[in-house]
């Protein structure tokens, strides 16, 4: 990839002022709510959505470095590994909805609002770190693999969410013990599988493919435009 299809520092710039600006909107709703009700409820939320950055910077790094062809294979590849354990945790934010519930003094709709807010934010900023890396494979391999990637990942990320939501694992389980952590993987998966693994896995899969469909579709409007041939008026001179 040559410098030029880096993407342009404006339109970069807008999009993490985008997410910065949705990040600070989700810290003001709890701080808000926490100032309205004197308790912090939601503080895991913060924790939840710093975990989603996480991704976000490394794809950003991953592809800065490769869009000005830099050889630094150990920081690449530490970008990617940390990339691939971390970003089920964007897309993870959305399964918080399960602590919407009516809560004394507080509207219904506020909370809605809040957990809604954090939940969008994780899941854009998964879409925009997958979109990164999926323009880095499709650099080197091409177009299909890119999307042979995409899927793949997407699919990994599914089931990566089940296992925190409902096994409570960790990223940093990998690294703190990945024989162990990956073992048990294998183990839910294959070994030993449950409906309801394979049930979740399947249904998020096609939720997240569907809405990144979505994203990347957006992405490309106005790429589209312009390659569209300009209609000039008959009587245009």
């Amino acid at each position: 990839m040559t410098s030029e299809r880096l993407i342009p520092s404006r339109q970069a710039q807008a999009a993490l002022l985008a997410f910065i600006l949705a990040s600070a909107l989700c810290g003001g709703l709890v701080l808000v709510r926490a100032a309205y009700r004197q308790e912090f409820v939601f503080g895991a939320f913060l924790w939840n959505l710093f975990l989603a950055w996480v991704p976000v910077i490394a794809a950003v790094s991953a592809y800065a470095l490769r869009a000005r062809n830099a050889q630094r294979p150990l920081i690449t590849t530490a970008l990617w590994i940390v990339w691939f354990l971390f970003f089920p945790n964007a897309p993870y934010i959305i399964t918080d909805l399960v602590h919407l519930h009516e809560r004394p003094g507080v509207p219904f709709w506020y909370d809605l609002i809040t957990i809604m807010a954090f939940a969008l934010t994780g899941l854009f900023l998964g879409y925009l770190s997958l979109y990164l890396m999926q323009e880095i494979v499709r650099s080197r391999f091409g177009r299909m693999t890119s999307w042979a990637f995409a899927l793949v990942m997407l699919g990994l990320s599914a089931f990566g969410i089940y296992l925190g939501r409902f096994l409570r694992w960790n990223s940093w389980d990998v690294l703190l013990s990945p024989i162990d952590t990956l073992s048990n993987a294998a183990r839910i998966a294959y070994l030993d599988p449950n409906p309801r693994v394979w049930a979740f896995s399947l249904t998020f899969f096609a939720f997240s493919l569907v809405c990144y469909l979505i994203v990347y579709s957006f992405t490309h409007l106005h790429a589209w435009v312009e390659r569209a041939p300009v209609i000039r008026p008959p009587n245009a001179g």
